[in-house]
């Protein structure tokens, strides 16, 4: 009986030693299950002093801030601004940042790849995107059977749904990767 205690309480040394203050660095305001695997380890990403974030995985650029926000060289500031769908498109289309002007609305795969299981209110990686508003994300992917709908992630929980295209979402944009 005194093995089966021992061996519990190792293992909830080992539980303990996983949940540190680094371990829970990855997920804003400590919102973090640790005892779920990271899906977007911090190590993913390349961090670039232009705003920007290289996820070397996928090799995509993401905005580390929400359209509206502004980087300052250590975290996003502002407000993000929240747009219909058309707006969001059309914002994107517009958009210029580190020079490159190719920046557009990820897709519902894309946009679902930074989502971060272990964390919750966000539900993304607090590292690569700090300050994320914890809300609604549009997608440009459209909903094929849903009348003037489009995809959406909630952040606060990583929920993907569909939307009217005349809500109004948070943004947040990529560059490159493959097509």
């Amino acid at each position: 009986m005194m093995t089966i205690h021992k061996t519990l309480q190792f293992g909830l040394l080992l539980a303990a030693a996983a949940l540190t203050p680094t371990a829970l660095a990855q997920c804003a305001g400590g919102n973090e299950n640790g005892f779920v695997p990271a899906s977007t380890p911090s190590e993913d990403f390349r961090e670039q002093a232009d705003g920007t974030v290289l996820h070397t995985p996928s090799r995509r650029v993401w905005q580390r801030c929400a359209l509206g926000q502004s980087w300052d060289g250590t975290t996003c500031t502002g407000t993000a601004t929240r747009l219909s769908w058309s707006a969001a498109l059309a914002a994107a289309e517009a958009h210029e940042q580190a020079g490159f002007d190719d920046w557009r609305v990820p897709n519902r795969n894309e946009l679902a790849s930074i989502i971060e299981d272990r964390c919750f209110g966000p539900a993304l990686n607090a590292v690569a995107f700090p300050v994320a508003p914890v809300d609604g994300y549009w997608t440009s992917s459209p909903v094929t059977d849903g009348l003037e709908q489009a995809w959406r992630i909630d952040f606060a929980d990583g929920l993907i749904e569909p939307a009217s295209t005349g809500t109004l979402q948070v943004v947040r944009l990529v560059r490159g990767g493959p097509w």
